[in-house]
C-alpha cells in the first residue's frame, strides 16, 4: 500500500484476530444458516474495515503505463488451474440456468472482487508496521495471510463451493496452483497499486469453470430447517 498509510497496534490486532477467527465464524454461521450470511459478513468486513483502516480500496489508484510482469504470471497460473478444474471437475446433474447465470453475474464478480481487498489488509498490517524489525514482521504478516487464506476455504468454502475434484491428482494441481495464485495477489498489487489487476485473475477462477460444472450457489445461501 502506499506508504502514506502507516498502520497501527490497532490494525496488527485486527489483521490477526481476522485471520484466526472468522474463517471459523464464517463456517460456524454457513452450518446453521447457509453461506448468505456468512458472506455479508465475509463482504462486509473486507469493504468496511479496509476503508476505515487504510482509507482506500485500490480501485480508484491511478493505473500504471503497463500490466505488471507478475499480473502475466498470474494469469498464466490461473490458466493452468482452469485446466485442471476441467480435466477434474464436480459436474452437477441438475442444470438451474438462472441459479448459474445468478452466480456468474453476482457471486462470481462480487467474490473475485472483494476477498483480496482482506487479504491485503491482513498482511500489510504487519508488513507495513512503522518502527518494526522488518524480517520479523513481514514473516508474521505472510503467515497470518497464509493462515487465513487456508481456513477461509477448509471452513467455509469447501463446504459448497463444488467444483473441483480435490481428491485427485488434477485437484492437486489445482489447490498447489490456487495458492500460488493467492501469494502472487500480494506481488500484483505491491507492483501496480491498482486492484483490478488482482480482480481479473481471480475473477477468471470464479466464472469459468461454472460453465461446465453446472454450479448455482442459490441452493446453499439459506439452510431451510
Amino acid at each position: 500500500m502506499y506508504k502514506s498509510w502507516e498502520p497501527s497496534k490497532l490494525d496488527l490486532v485486527l489483521a490477526a484476530g481476522t485471520a484466526t477467527l472468522l474463517p471459523f465464524v464464517a463456517g460456524f454461521l454457513y452450518s446453521h444458516t447457509g453461506a448468505f450470511l456468512p458472506m455479508l459478513l465475509y463482504y462486509g468486513l473486507a469493504w468496511g474495515l479496509v476503508k476505515w483502516r487504510r482509507g482506500a480500496i485500490g480501485y480508484r489508484n491511478a493505473f500504471p503505463a503497463k500490466p505488471p510482469l507478475a499480473f502475466y504470471l498470474n494469469i498464466g497460473v490461473i490458466l493452468g488451474c482452469l485446466v485442471c478444474a476441467w480435466l477434474s471437475p464436480i459436474v452437477n446433474p441438475s442444470v438451474q440456468p438462472l441459479g448459474m447465470l445468478l452466480t456468474a453475474l453476482v457471486w462470481a464478480p462480487l467474490n473475485a472482487a472483494t476477498e483480496q481487498i482482506l487479504w491485503i489488509y491482513i498482511f500489510e498490517a504487519w508488513d507495513l508496521y512503522p518502527k518494526k524489525v522488518d524480517i520479523v514482521c513481514r514473516v508474521i504478516g505472510l503467515l497470518l495471510f497464509s493462515t487465513f487464506v487456508g481456513l477461509i476455504h477448509t471452513s467455509f468454502w469447501v463446504q459448497f463451493l463444488h467444483t473441483v475434484q480435490a481428491g485427485t491428482l488434477f485437484g492437486t494441481f489445482f489447490i498447489i496452483l490456487t495458492s500460488l495464485s493467492g501469494f502472487l495477489h500480494l506481488l500484483v498489487w505491491r507492483q501496480s497499486r491498482q486492484m483490478v489487476f488482482t480482480f481479473i485473475p481471480h475473477l477468471m477462477l470464479n466464472l469459468v469453470p461454472i460453465f461446465w460444472t453446472n454450479y448455482s450457489i442459490l441452493p446453499y445461501l439459506f439452510r431451510l430447517k
